[in-house]
Order: C-alpha cells, then structure tokens, then sequence
C-alpha cells in the first residue's frame, strides 16, 4: 500500500558505509547502455559496482535497456529505458534518446528523487539521457570511459567511416554545447578518419562530465592527448567481494595432459577471437575452450568444423561470472588476444584473481596483468601468439612462475569502489556549496527542468505534483518555475520561507489565489494582506479560543463515536472516502449547527470538493489556458454563487435571531473588535466559513486518510496504536478528556503531517522584496514577482529530517525531537499564514482516530497501489482500502 512518492527504493542499504553515519548515505543513478546480466565487461562492472555501493551503505538506481531474456523479471533497482525492437548494435538494444524517452527517464529520476550523484558508464542513447539529466536538475555527473568505441565500430561496422560520421552527427544532435563543461576538439593523433570521428563523440560526451574516470592510466593518457582537458582520475575495476570469497580450487593436471588454453569474452570482431583458434590451431599439444557468444560463434564453429579441429577447441556458449571462474579453475592460462581495444579487460582481473597466468599481445594491457603473472607476444598477430604458447608446451616452468607471481594479487570491488565513494562525495560536497549561495539576479535563478513552451512547469507540476517538487530543492535556495509564460521563484530552505513568512524579505499578497478562487471566497484571510489581513485574523480569533475549541471537541467526538460504530465489516472499506464524510460532516456541525442550516450543509457537502481541486488546478495555469477551459468556468461560478446564498441565508437567519448556538457562525455573527468596534459583515462570514470548510476537506481530511494509512501499512505502529487506544478509550465512547493520554497517536499524527505536508503555497511580492543574508548572498526580486514555496519539499530534505521517507513516529519524541530543527517544522506555515486553526485540526484528527481503532483493528485489503493526488494544498490519497475487524 505504499504510495509512489514514499515507496522504499530498490537497492536500500543494509548497513551504512564504514567511518560514516547513515545521513550520508548517497543515491547514485548508474546509466548503461548495456542491459543487466549481458556479456561484456561494461556490463559486468555496472554490477559489480552497483552491488558493492549497496554493500558500503548506499543506494543504487541503474538506468539501461530492459534484460534481453523477455521472460526475465525486471530487478527493483532497475528502470527499464525503452528501446525499439528493430534497432540493436552488435546483438544489443540501442536506445534512441528522444522527447518521449527523455520525459520517462526524467519523470522516473524525480520519482525516486534525492538522486546525489549521476554516474554514466557508456557513450550511446542512454549516455546520452543521463547527461541530459543530470545537468537539468543539475546533479553532479560523473562519466567512466571504459571502452575504445573507435576500434569498436572500425572492427565491427559494415561502412566504419560513415557509421562514425552518422554517430557524431547524431550524438551533437543530441547533446546540446550548453551541457559540455568545458570544449575544445580533437586534437591531431595519428590514426584513421573513422577512429577520428568517433573520438570527436567520445569526447563531447566526456566534456558533460564533471570528473571523467579512466579504469587505467594509459587510457587516460590517451583521453588526454586526444584533447580532453578536464579531471580525469583513475581508478581501476575489481571483482566481486562475494565471488573473492568463493574461489574455486584449482583442478589438479597430469603432465601428460595437453595444455588447456581459456578464452573468454563477447565473440566478436573487436575482441579479436580469431586470433585465438588460429593460433591454437597452428600449434599442437593444445586445447581451447571458448565462453561467450557474439556474431562470429557461427563463423568460427564453421571452421573448426571445416579444419577437424573439434577435439581441441570448443565453443561453450555463455554462463554467468561462477562459470567463468569454474573455467579458469580448470584452465592452464588464459588466452587474451584482444588488441588495442581493452582500456583494461575485466576478465584480465578475474584471471588475476583465479590465479590464472595469462597469454596476451598488447602491451597497454602490462598495466593490468600483475608483474609476472602473464606472457606477452611479440605483437598482435596469430603467429606471435602461437610462438608463445609453444613456448610454454617446451618451458612448463613458466606456467608455474606465473602462477606463483598472481599469489594475492585479487582486486576486490570494494577497494576500488571506495575510491569512487571518495570522488562522489567530493561532487556532493561542492555541490552543496553553490546550492547554499544565492544566485545575484533573478535571470541568474536556475530554471526547474520539465519547462514546455507556453506552458511553463504548469503540465510538470500537475502531472508530478510531489515528485516534481521534491526534487527541486538540490537545484538551489531558489529555482525559477515558469506558470505559462510568467516566471515563479520557488524558494527551498526553511530561513527563506520565514523571511516569506514573517515579512522580512519585503510585503506580499496573494492577489493571484484570489483571482483564481474570487467567485467562491473573495476576501477570506488566506488571501488578504497587510492591515487588512491582521485585523481579519484578530476578528477570527474569539471562534478558536479554548473555551469554544473545547466545545467543538464535544461534538466532533460524539460525531467520530456514531461514525465509527456505523462502519460495516462485511466487506473492504475506503477510509480516504470515510475521512472525507466524517471531517466534512465534523467541520459543518461545528460551524453552524441550528437545524435551518440543514439544506446549506447539503449545498456545502455536494459542492466544496470539486470547487478545491478547481482552485488547484486555476492556480497553476496561465491565464489565456484558464480562461480557455469555459465549460469548468461556468461551472465554477455557478456552483460558487449558490453555494454562498445557501450559506448568506443560515448567516442572516442567526443575525435576526441573535442566539449562540455554541458553533462558529454564532461568535462570527456577534462578536465585535474592542479596538475598532468593527464586526464581520455577512460577506466576510461567508468567506471565512467556505475557507475553514475547505481546510477541513481538504487538508485535515486528506492527514487524518494518511494516518490511517500509515498504521494500517506499517504493523509496529498499528500494534502500540490500538494498545494505547485500548488503555486511553477502553469500549469507549471516545470524550476529549482523553486527548491528552494519547501521547503515541499523537506522535504518529506529527509523523503524519511530516510526511504529508502541504506541498504548495504561494504568495506575490508587493514591492520589491530581497531575499537572503549576508552570509548565503541577496537576491532582490521585483514588484509582482510570484514567490512559491513547498513545506513538503523541505519536510523532505535529508538535510533536516533522518532518513525522511520512513514514516518513524519516534523521531517525535521529546529526547529525540530536541535534536530536529524546529525551523524545518512547517507543516502548519509559518509567521503571519501560520495556520490559526491547527489545534482544533490536531484533536479532531485524534478523536476519529481513537473512535475507529478503539472499535476496529484495521488490515490493508488488496493491493492496489495508493497516489497521492495533488488537487489540494495537501496531498490527498488515491484511496486507503482496508477490512475492518470488530476488536471485541
């Protein structure tokens, strides 16, 4: 029953890294063109590493094409990138990063949002995705080059020069200047056109990154004197730390036996596997088993055929990393023929680790092969290879020295992925740093990603809602979000808020939610400013005074206790359905609750939803969209105009009677301002009862669904709910006296509202306003600007909240809330538009509470995953399906 926005993501560390603390725990998003569990060692790393993080602590989400097996199941940690059917490269899926496939990507890295670190291992489609990414929600962006792709497509591409020329001009295409970190071109190196053009791609897309990591030193070298000028750093690939510490024995060999030779690998041209047969071939007293697959099985199993060579090479097809290391247990020496294409050679360190000596031809490669451990040919051809391997038929002994020379010479994962921690956390680092400065001008404000022409972030915000928002907060202290083509400057860290908040940045005024909503509540105190907007709030307060809250707790118990006893066990139940009745039925009796009121009521409970999301739903579009939506329009005013007459009648019926009922109209009809000796007039009433209506359909209605959603889902919770319910109410009834026992369920209501906050406000500058201090920098925005900001995003933040999407009640208590920044606390606003009705949200929240579970034990039905929707202030779930099982 876990909701998009709070499902645990896949990959959750079990235990944090050593030295840190689990604050520091960071996402990284891994973008590979090569599906998971594929042959070839880009993929292989990929999982290595990402295994490796998740071991040290951190969280991994790994971008790629979905598994080539249909009938694979798709790993948790993986998002499938869509790739046509028709289209591969080499036996693999090629993606082809369009609008379409950008705009899935992007929704799913703010789905699952904080995203710390962007780490991109390929050059192609996906590649290209990830860099867009991250440099759009402006993540740090780390590129791994693993692999010549020059010698790949001249060795392996029927026309080479114009499948280059094809690929440079789409990756430029495609990648846009803005998104290079640095230019500059290829510098002259002496090789062919094809290798040409393709290192003009190799390095456009390695200038994206912020640091470009190189798996060995003389790759580096080569990325450098091709011309790529930025940080470069070296860090060298591993093997599994699982694998290491399942090794297999080494299987015992008579000296009579021939010499069993190992070939590994994707069979394909770049890797050079002919090499290996004829050179196997040519020389007697040796057998060749090869492992893997790839587009020339078919042409070499032709020709052992053809040469009656079956009994000493065999092709054994592919098997998973435990089958390589089984082979090379078995194995004399390990035959590498790959030539000027391996920037390292996964399988080199596998053998290293196997203690398996090694035949190789490139002398790049000295680098990987431990000192020792391997016999390099005097060049790449078969005849060279050949030589060595007589030469270990006639001199055994240097087997043996090889082998001895590979003792501990194991590279575990885990060390190398350290080194790569190191480097992450010194992007999260300065990253932090430009996110707490303030940009100098407003055209210095970076834009939120998602923007449509003529729409702004309007579609974006609606679609995404809590997802888009979260994500904004790592972008900076402000980021611009267009509405239609009117800029909004959304402000992300608690300080600014309450400069918003408590008016130090300058005035403001809500004239644009006015606008938006000014048929149903014209001049409520949400939206007014100034004089006016305090004077409202002082002529309000007499209707929230303890004396009135407590008789309103009186008849909001005795309405949760007949709801709760009316509740059928027969069948599944919507409590997010429930919860909005019984709130609506709750906040209209205390409203006003003479008997003449009835047929207002109805007007009230047929009307005000669907009048809430409206308002939403105005706000966000521009003002030539709104006004194009005509028939929602007629609508609007039409249900606005009679549901305040429905309203005006009730209020001049208790002005001509002047009796006090014991609700809220009564003190609004006869209270007078001893300052002023200024009463509401019956107007302003109707605009604060629809505005406290709506609070309590919308907001506290949507927090006390998500209550019961969170302790129906998490058990524990569930558990010390219904015994402190049991001890508090007992059978029952459910009174106010109570309130005050309930301290856990009320811990699990702050959690709540934590975790469900509002998740939009705005306001407009009235004037000129500056925001910031001295330390982070000012930012002064003019007249008229629309300032926005989202306590949900900051209730969010790891960077005030542990661990902020584990719904964890106990962070509330008092030993433990000490330590939580109260300025993050913003669930109920903050300064003037702090919420004045919060108490009374609060108690009635825990009385239908305690009602339900004091006669229910409550038990998710089905699972039918729960959204939240966003066609409110707050968050409201999609539904909250549940059996109910009578406690007694």
């Amino acid at each position: 029953m876990r909701p998009d926005s709070a499902t645990p993501e896949p990959g959750e560390p079990t235990a944090p890294e050593p030295g840190g603390m689990p604050h520091d725990r960071l996402h990284i998003a891994m973008f590979t063109d090569f599906p998971p569990g594929s042959l070839g060692g880009i993929s292989t790393a990929v999982d290595d590493q990402r295994r490796a993080l998740e071991r040290l602590g951190h969280r991994v989400t790994v971008f790629a094409p979905a598994p080539t097996d249909p009938e694979a199941a798709v790993p948790t940690w993986l998002v499938a990138v869509p790739a046509p059917r028709a289209l591969s490269v080499n036996g693999f899926p090629f993606v082809v990063p369009t609008r379409g496939v950008l705009a899935a990507v992007e929704s799913e890295l703010i789905r699952r949002a904080p995203i710390d670190v962007v780490h991109v291992h390929t050059t192609y489609g996906v590649a290209i995705l990830g860099a867009k990414v991250a440099r759009r929600h402006r993540i740090p962006l780390v590129q791994t080059m693993h692999s010549r792709d020059d010698v790949f497509v001249e060795r392996t591409s029927p026309a080479p020069w114009a499948s280059a020329v094809g690929m440079r001009i789409l990756h430029r295409c495609l990648v846009s200047p803005r998104l290079l970190t640095h230019g500059g071109g290829v510098a002259r190196v002496a090789e062919s056109r094809t290798a040409r053009q393709v290192w003009h791609m190799m390095l456009a897309q390695a200038r994206t990154a912020d640091v470009v990591i190189a798996p060995t030193q003389h790759f580096a070298d080569r990325l450098r004197r091709h011309g790529l000028s930025g940080d470069i750093r070296v860090v060298s690939g591993g093997v599994d730390d699982d694998l290491l510490a399942t090794l297999p024995q080494r299987s015992a060999h008579s000296h009579d036996d021939p010499l069993r030779l190992l070939w590994c690998g994707r069979i394909s041209a770049e890797k050079r596997p002919m090499v290996a047969v004829e050179a196997v071939a040519s020389t007697p007293g040796c057998t060749l088993d090869i492992l893997g697959s790839g587009d020339q099985e078919h042409h070499i199993r032709t020709l052992v055929d053809e040469f009656g060579l079956r009994q000493r090479i065999r092709l054994l097809g592919s098997t998973d990393r435990a089958g390589v290391l089984a082979a090379m247990a078995d194995a004399d020496a390990l035959l590498f023929t790959s030539a000027g294409f391996d920037t390292q050679g996964l399988v080199l360190l596998e053998a290293a680790a196997a203690g398996l000596p090694v035949i190789y031809c490139d002398p790049d490669l000295d680098e990987t092969v431990p000192t020792g451990g391997g016999l390099r040919a005097a060049d790449p051809s078969a005849d060279s290879v050949a030589a060595v391997i007589a030469a270990v038929l006639a001199y055994p002994a240097r087997l043996a020295a090889a082998r001895d020379a590979l003792s501990d010479k194991a590279v575990p994962q885990s060390r190398m992925t350290r080194q790569t921690i190191g480097i992450y956390r010194e992007l999260v680092g300065t990253e932090r740093l430009r996110r707490g400065s303030m940009p100098v001008r407003p055209e210095d404000v970076p834009s939120a990603p998602g923007r449509v022409p003529g729409l702004g972030h309007s579609v974006v915000a609606l679609r995404q809602g809590l997802h888009f928002i979260v994500g904004l907060g790592r972008i900076g202290p402000v980021v611009r979000v267009d509405l239609g083509t009117r800029p909004a400057y959304l402000v992300t860290t608690p300080e600014l808020i309450r400069q918003i908040g408590f008016r130090t940045a300058g005035e403001f005024h809500r004239a644009d939610l006015q606008e938006a909503m000014h048929e149903a509540i014209r001049e409520a105190s949400n939206v007014l400013s100034g004089r006016r907007h305090e004077m409202r709030r002082r002529q309000m307060a007499p209707a929230l005074r303890a004396r009135r809250l407590a008789r309103y707790a009186v008849t909001t118990a005795a309405i949760a206790d007949d709801w709760s006893r009316g509740l059928p066990h027969e069948r599944p139940v919507d409590l997010r359905t429930e919860a909005h009745g019984l709130i609506l039925q709750t906040v209209t009796s205390t409203l006003f609750r003479a008997d003449f009121g009835a047929d207002a009521l109805d007007r009230v409970r047929e009307t005000v939803p669907w009048l809430l999301g409206e308002v939403i739903i105005r706000g966000a579009l521009p003002a030539p969209v709104r006004r194009m939506r005509m028939r929602a329009n007629r609508r609007f005013a039409r249900d606005s105009a009679m549901l305040r007459e429905a309203i005006g009648a009730v209020v001049r019926r208790y002005r001509s009677q002047g009796v006090d009922h014991g609700d809220v109209l009564s003190v609004l009809v006869g209270h007078t301002d001893e300052d002023t000796g200024i009463g509401l007039s019956d107007d302003e009433i109707i605009d604060e009862l629809l505005l406290m209506v709506a609070a309590g359909v919308g907001s506290t209605a949507s927090i006390l669904a998500w209550v019961w959603y969170e302790v129906a889902r998490n058990p524990h919770v569930s558990s010390l709910v219904a015994q402190e319910v049991e001890r508090v109410v007992g059978e029952g009834p459910v009174h106010p006296d109570h309130l005050e026992q309930l301290t856990y369920l009320r811990r699990v209501v702050a959690e709540t509202l934590r975790m469900w906050g509002p998740w939009i406000s705005s306001q407009t500058a009235d004037g000129p306003v500056t925001l910031g201090d001295d330390e982070t920098g000012r930012l002064t925005l003019p007249d008229g600007s629309t300032v926005i900001y989202s306590p949900y995003l900051v209730l969010h933040d790891p960077r005030f909240y542990t661990d902020p999407e584990t719904f964890d009640p106990d962070r509330w208590q008092p030993d433990r809330a000490e330590d939580l920044d109260r300025k993050a606390d913003l669930a109920f606003g903050v300064g003037e538009r702090h919420c004045p009705g919060n108490t009374f949200a609060i108690s009635t929240i825990l009385l239908c509470s305690a009602a339900l579970y004091s006669r229910w034990t409550v038990r998710p039905a089905g699972r039918r995953r729960v959204r939240p929707s966003t066609t409110d202030f707050v968050a409201a779930p999609s539904q909250v399906r549940v059996r109910l099982e009578p406690r007694r």
